[in-house]
Parts: structure tokens; sequence; C-alpha cells
């Protein structure tokens, strides 16, 4: 796992999404003064909601406007299917905020079949980023959860293309999945400035437990910002199988244990 990774642990989600909330400003100031646009793709799932309610509380965030938000990994189903990625982020976030349409770069998986989905996804970063050394288009923040086999956006343990350094997005197709989904790949993740993952609730803590004690190989262990990065914030379920004592404290931002640098 990255050298640049943190591990904060919070009393409750509550805390933890305020915290992130600051950090998404901070990110987004850090980003447009540098670049005059803030880069960010969103995780699906349960675990980020509570955030993007709190997120879309930000009517009048100044930045909305320099802000463009891509996702990490989507189903291919259609854009208005309960099970949509981009469902829930609307609902939840994008139809309460000031952000041009032209912002806004869901996956396109009205094409014929997802192979196709995740080429025209792949075009899409092509147009929109010009690429740096790593040949690979560099967000500033990507938000990254993570289920109890160990997979992050669409990438799976049992997917041997995650590690390929050619692909920008994958395709994914697996047996054990309901939907075929399209997926940022790990070079992409790998090349962001800010990854930061989000894992909570009582089912996450083995799997994080033997990532962080035992090393476990499974595509979230290999998130590794090569030149940013990793920050984990748990809430004190998914943290139950790690050793720490609840005695610590961080700049009042409800904060009470911090791994890493």
């Amino acid at each position: 796992m990255s050298q640049k990774r943190k591990i904060l642990i919070f009393e409750d989600t509550y805390t933890l999404t305020n915290y992130l909330l600051d950090k998404w400003v901070a990110v987004a100031e850090e980003s447009i003064a540098r670049n005059n646009r803030f880069t960010v793709a969103l995780s699906g799932g349960r675990s980020p909601m509570e955030f993007y309610c709190k997120l879309s509380s930000l009517e009048e965030f100044g930045f909305w406007q320099r802000t463009h938000i891509f996702l990490g990994d989507e189903r291919f189903v259609g854009r208005d299917d309960s099970n949509s990625n981009f469902k829930m982020i609307k609902e939840s976030l994008l139809d309460y905020v000031n952000i041009p349409p032209e912002n806004i770069h869901p996956v396109a998986t009205d094409q014929k079949n997802v192979d196709l989905a995740a080429e025209s996804y792949k075009n899409e970063l092509v147009h929109f980023f010009e690429f740096n050394e790593n040949n690979a288009p560099r967000f500033d923040l990507i938000l990254l959860g993570m289920g109890i086999d160990g997979h992050t956006a669409s990438l799976f343990p049992d997917d041997e293309r995650i590690d390929d350094p050619g692909r920008l997005v994958l395709p994914v197709s697996l047996p054990h999945l309901k939907h075929e989904r399209i997926s940022l790949s790990l070079p992409v993740i790998n090349n962001a400035r800010h990854v930061i993952g989000l894992v909570l609730g009582a089912t996450k803590a083995d799997i994080f437990s033997e990532i962080v004690e035992k090393n476990l190989r499974v595509p979230a262990s290999k998130v590794s910002p090569a030149d940013g990065q990793l920050t984990y914030l748990l809430d004190k379920e998914a943290a139950r199988k790690l050793p720490y004592r609840e005695s610590y404290s961080h700049e009042g931002q409800g904060v009470f244990y911090e791994f890493g640098k």
C-alpha cells in the first residue's frame, strides 16, 4: 500500500462525513488555484450516500461552476435504473447543486454492449484530460468504497486485467455479478492526487484488518497513488479489528485515532 497513507477512525458517520466535507472543499480550493478546475471521480454504493446528501447542502458552493464530476465505476444499466450509480448520485447530489450540465460526465450505458460503453468512457477521458508522463488522466480526487471481498470501484479479485498499464477503463463481465460494469482502471486510480476510501460498517472490519495487518493482496490493497495521498476514513465498526486505543483527538475534527502520515 501507499507510503503516503493515512487511516483515520471516527466515532460515527456523522463526524466522518463532516471531515470529508471539509476535505472536499480544501482539495477543490487547492485544485482550482492550480488548474482553474476541480476534477473528481465519485463512488456508487451505500457508503457515500450520507456524504453526498451533506455535500448537496453546499448549493452556493462557489466552485461548482469549475467542478467536473466523473464516475469511478458504473453498472451497465440505464440511467433511470435503480442499480445505476449515476441515478443515486444525481438524486442525492447533482439535482441540488448549481453545476453546469456539461461538467457532468456519466458513463454512456446506452451503448450496445459493455465493451463499447468502456471505450466511450475512455474516449471521454482522453478528450477531457491532458495526460502526463504516466499516460493516464490526473484526477484531483477519487472517492472509493470497498467490498467485503476487497474489491474497489469495479475492480474484483478474480479479474486479472486490473493491473494492465495499457487500460484506462475496464469493461467488467464476471460470472458472479448481476450486472456487467465499467470501471476506471488501477493505473488511473493510482495517478490521482488524492484518493479517499470510505470503509464503513462491521462487515468491512475483517477484510480491512487483513489488508492492513497481513498485507492481503486484493484490488483495494493495490490502490497506491504514485504521487498522491491515500486516505482511508473508517467508522468505529469498520475499525473494530485494528489495534488502536480510543485516545487520539485530531484537530477537533472528530478523528480519535490516526495511522500513517
